[in-house]
């Protein structure tokens, strides 16, 4: 299968997917193509069709500022023979992603990591004789891959995931961001494919209520408030009264402690459909007087223990005068941004501009397939009244166009000479749906000024990787924002850690600890309402100082905190592979474009089962099911003993823009159902006569428009059993 895009002065020219059937290239457009990635390969007709799962569900369980996921997936294979299923998704990019099994036929398919090349051949392999195995990928930080090999028809196979991830914090609020969807990316030069992006499948607007299930216990410490989620509608219990239900769910057992003592559950609410964007969890630290968390674990067999703090300085470090503010935003007007983003970029952006103060200098610039200036010239100006008014001007008239060529827009902003005596800061505006990352993070890593960049995001999906990575590498804040947020409170708390006197040269000491082991903040920038976090492993628990030095105002500031580390195993069982993936996130970061940290990082990744992009979680081994290891209920659709022969002789035909649907005597037509690549129902009607073999279909939907061009599915259902076929529909 070969798909090749392409994107010329801002206009998107029909792509073409290409299939091998019986020895000839089949053609068809995918513009009405929606939703995740999902092939298989079916061995008989040698065509491609979809299969998403048929359920998806997030138990999540946060616990001091970490948060461990379990995510299960169910796959049905209604497709007839098929050899191999390929379904990318996107998980957490700061997630450690630990496990993976395969529930199919009442055995239990256990990963292991495998070097990545390694995986697929063995996969491959597998796939060529018949075996069953499954085999994860990560192709990204937050874009992943899942394979399948040799489910039988009308069978299903249960995959569970487990990650474990740090929360974001920022000014008393904790975030968790699950994405939902691979959404398109411009496909960059000289940047290698996401998978999904060559084929410019854009997020569907919703997706089925019943094939999703968010289940979210919160446990902590310290007592919570304004727990809610902007993006979804929940149901939020204290924990007595929705203890039966989590346990239902396995997001915890019946006989488990919860000896924390605030605990309160949060479940997604039922609904008919949900909108298909980044699930975002929230809640706000009541105690703010709490000036750090901690979680650590000793391993006694080996003598080694991992912990990991965030470390809250107190706010009345932040304040007196600002200096002399030099600002440079850059604005993101590809196509992608249209709608609301694009509205929420330009109110950042004037928000921002009205915080000015004439002793300041600024610029504004926009980028899509090519870069424009508010001013015609790559120099900042003085922040004067009518400066800023042409400026707002310049972005009233911005309009979402173009391919994301984000790395010209970053290396013209980055270009633009400051003037002496003025503490400069560059902005952001972007979705990041960009395949070059790494080249970006170069781009301002490298660079001879240090940059320090804020980046924002709006959108339903975003590149919450390249926003977090960008602005960690440029020692400032990434936000993101949602549809229904007001931008103006905002950009107030953003602009407080812009103009507030800033923790600069900061430094970090843990006495007794191997400074190499250590995961410090990347930047060397503190900012108002920001925690330090620190990850490290350590051989003696007990009492330890953290000592944090840096310079306010040219005055030196140290600020000294006693934490206390576990001696034995403790609950926070998975804090060393977070402290793995976070190493590695670390070893990838310093090789950028350049240097490879490749061995070592595939040898933390086996030994901390860690997944990474050099790795893969591969199951091949089965083993018995029983009522402990259970992931779902293993369930097969039953076919009469005589269906076969009859099924093959379904007839789905399309002439002359009417379906046909035709079964040999001997056996009745039940349903008939089309659906889209999505794996939305579009049309399904019942028949109910005893000698019904013929339907016929005009492609009028029930709301009286007729169907869309493009490819689909048709489900025929009889009284010997059910079938699948695609059919593209002109």
């Amino acid at each position: 299968m070969s798909i090749k895009p392409s994107v010329a002065a801002g206009i998107l020219i029909p792509i073409l997917l290409a299939f091998t059937l019986n020895g000839q290239s089949i053609l068809f457009p995918v513009d009405s193509v929606k939703g995740p990635l999902c092939i298989v390969i079916d061995s008989v007709t040698k065509a491609a069709l979809p299969l998403s799962p048929k359920s998806s569900t997030y138990n999540v369980v946060i616990t001091d500022g970490l948060a461990q996921i379990t995510l299960t997936q169910l796959f049905v294979n209604d497709f007839g023979i098929v050899k191999d299923i390929a379904y990318v998704f996107p998980l957490p990019h700061e997630a450690a992603v630990h496990a993976m099994t395969m529930e199919y036929r009442d055995s239990i398919y256990s990963a292991v990591i495998y070097e990545k090349q390694e995986a697929q051949q063995i996969y491959d392999s597998i796939v060529k004789i018949g075996g069953v195995a499954a085999l994860l990928l990560q192709d990204r930080p937050n874009v992943f891959q899942q394979r399948i090999a040799n489910i039988a028809f009308n069978d299903s196979a249960w995959i569970q995931i487990k990650l474990t991830m740090p929360l974001e914090y920022d000014n008393g609020l904790y975030e968790l961001a699950i994405p939902t969807m691979v959404a398109e990316r411009y496909q960059s030069e000289n940047a290698s494919a996401v998978l999904s992006s060559g084929r410019l499948w854009n997020p569907p607007p919703d997706r089925d209520g019943q094939t999703l299930q968010i289940n979210v216990l919160l446990q902590t410490g310290f007592s919570i408030s304004q727990l809610q989620s902007p993006t979804h509608p929940l149901v939020i219990s204290e924990i007595d009264a929705v203890r039966p239900e989590l346990e239902a769910r396995s997001v915890i057992d019946k006989s488990a402690d919860l000896d924390l003592p605030y605990n309160r559950g949060a479940l997604l609410q039922q609904a008919a459909t949900y909108p298909n964007r980044d699930f975002v969890l929230r809640f706000s630290r009541a105690e703010a007087e709490l000036d750090f968390t901690l979680a650590s674990t000793f391993d006694t067999s080996l003598n080694i223990g991992y912990f990991y703090s965030t470390i809250f300085p107190d706010t009345s470090l932040f304040t007196g005068d600002r200096s002399k503010l030099d600002v440079v935003i850059l604005v993101d007007v590809s196509g992608s941004q249209s709608g609301w983003p694009l509205a929420k970029e330009k109110e950042i952006a004037d928000a921002i501009l009205d915080k000015l103060t004439p002793s300041d200098r600024f610029t504004v610039l926009s980028f899509n397939t090519a870069v424009s200036w508010c001013f015609g010239s790559s120099q900042s100006v003085e922040a004067s009244g009518v400066n800023i008014a042409n400026a707002c001007e310049f972005i009233s008239r911005l309009s979402a166009t173009g391919g994301t060529n984000l790395l010209a827009g970053v290396q013209a902003a980055l270009g633009i000479e400051s003037g002496e005596g003025f503490s400069r800061f560059f902005v952001f505006l972007t979705d990041g749906f960009i395949t070059n990352e790494t080249a970006i993070l170069d781009a301002i890593t490298n660079h001879p000024t240090a940059p320090t960049v804020f980046t924002f995001g709006a959108g339903n999906n975003l590149n919450r990787y390249f926003l977090d990575e960008a602005a960690k590498v440029g020692n400032g804040v990434s936000t993101e924002i949602t549809e229904n947020e007001a931008v103006a409170p905002i950009v107030d708390a953003v602009w407080e850690k812009i103009e507030s006197p800033q923790l600069q040269d900061i430094s970090i000491a843990m006495s007794g600890l191997d400074e190499t082991q250590l995961i410090l903040p990347q930047g060397n920038m503190l900012y108002k309402g920001t925690p330090v976090t620190v990850f490290g492993v350590y051989r003696e628990g007990g009492a330890h100082t953290v000592t944090i030095a840096g310079s306010r105002n040219d005055e030196p500031v140290t600020l000294i905190k006693e934490i206390s580390l576990a001696s034995t195993p403790t609950a926070n069982s998975m804090v060393p592979q977070v402290w793995a993936r976070w190493m590695i996130r670390k070893l990838r970061i310093e090789e950028g474009t350049g240097t490879s940290n490749r061995n070592h990082i595939i040898e933390l990744s086996k030994q901390y089962q860690v997944l990474s992009d050099y790795t893969a979680f591969l199951a091949i081994s089965p083993g018995e099911a029983t009522e402990e290891n259970r992931i779902g209920q293993y369930t097969a659709v039953e076919t009469k003993a005589a269906a076969g022969d009859v099924l093959a002789e379904v007839s789905v035909k399309l002439l002359r823009n009417r379906l046909t649907v035709e079964i040999p005597a001997g056996a009745s037509l039940r349903e008939v159902a089309i659906y889209d690549l999505r794996g939305r129902c579009l049309f399904r009607i019942s028949l109910r006569s005893s000698r019904c073999t013929r339907f016929v279909w005009d492609g009028r939907l029930e709301s009286g428009r007729l169907i869309s061009s493009g490819r689909y599915i048709v489900k025929v259902g009889t009284t010997r059993g059910q079938i699948s076929r695609g059919v593209f529909w002109r």
